[in-house]
């Protein structure tokens, strides 16, 4: 009896989150009340409350199950990226947005990225940490595959590009998200730019066969004296 409880209970779950879904894509994220996210399912506005206390438990347990269905398709690129660093990177990034735009709308994305200054060290923040985490744990994962293969130098430190990388394409996506005339292929420009720079590096290396600037300050005393002379 537990179990079929258990499993009764996770399906009233699922579809108040199917249902809170459809309607944060409808009318929007902060004009829908629970009231008729109950209604909707068909159950008592205190089960909604039950299970969840508050609809930005709701939105934030919607973010984890995108994330949960997104790993597959996201690992197989980690697993078989294209050749070009770079082009790896685009590709996943691109992939991202991908994913989070068809799951939740620009408008939810936004609720959950300022979660953590509404709400430091909430749920929702460490939520939003574990998303993070995830990203550049696939991050790690291909870079390594890279550097095993000599595309990257031995000596770059992974996990602090990772870190960096991760970081770039989080900014842009809040960029995105905040931004409604902003499009994914502009997401990817902007993150291009950024990567173009990391992996070129910021300090140019000198040409040995470059000719030396020529001096403009006055000349040695030395000098003038012979000259004069």
């Amino acid at each position: 009896m537990a179990g079929l409880r258990a499993r009764h209970r996770q399906a009233r779950v699922e579809q108040v989150l199917n249902v809170a879904s459809e309607l944060f894509a409808s009318q929007g994220y902060e004009t829908t009340r629970i009231e008729e996210i109950a209604e909707s399912a068909q159950v008592a506005p205190a089960t909604v409350y039950n299970y969840f206390t508050t609809k930005a438990n709701i939105l934030t347990t919607l973010a984890v199950r995108h994330v949960r269905a997104s790993l597959p398709e996201r690992r197989a690129l980690v697993r078989d990226p294209p050749a070009d660093p770079m082009d790896a990177i685009r590709a996943f990034e691109k992939l991202l947005a991908d994913q989070a735009l068809r799951t939740l709308s620009r408008e939810c994305w936004r609720a959950i990225l300022s979660a953590p200054y509404r709400e430091p060290r909430g749920t929702a923040h460490r939520v939003s940490l574990r998303f993070q985490w995830l990203i550049k744990r696939h991050y790690v994962l291909m870079l390594t595959g890279f550097q095993e293969r000599g595309t990257i130098k031995k000596g770059v430190d992974l996990d602090v590009l990772a870190d960096l990388v991760t970081a770039i394409g989080t900014y842009h996506f809040s960029r995105l998200v905040s931004d409604d005339e902003m499009t994914i292929d502009d997401l990817k420009e902007a993150v291009e730019r950024h990567l173009d720079l990391v992996f070129a590096g910021v300090i140019a290396q000198p040409n040995p066969k470059a000719p030396k600037p020529k001096s403009t300050g006055p000349k040695p005393a030395s000098k003038r004296k012979q000259r004069d002379e």
